[in-house]
């Protein structure tokens, strides 16, 4: 791998970490509102949104404002 890959991988990977590290904010937020205030009715929604839309979302800002090459 040439100097150009290695570059490429080093931001690639940089960028994957600090997605991860907001997702993993995300659902610390979650789980600190559960606990908080456990409700179902609340709870529910919240899950939803945080687990599956919220990260898409984010995936999808990443991808369009973030260019690897």
């Amino acid at each position: 791998m040439g100097a150009a890959g290695r570059e490429v991988r080093a931001r690639f990977l940089k960028i994957l970490l600090v997605y991860l590290a907001i997702l993993i904010a995300l659902q610390l937020i979650g789980v600190a509102y559960i606990l908080h205030e456990p409700s179902l009715h609340r709870g529910i929604p919240l899950a939803i949104f945080l687990g599956t839309i919220l990260p898409v979302i984010l995936a999808l800002i990443f991808m369009k404002f973030v260019r690897i090459s």
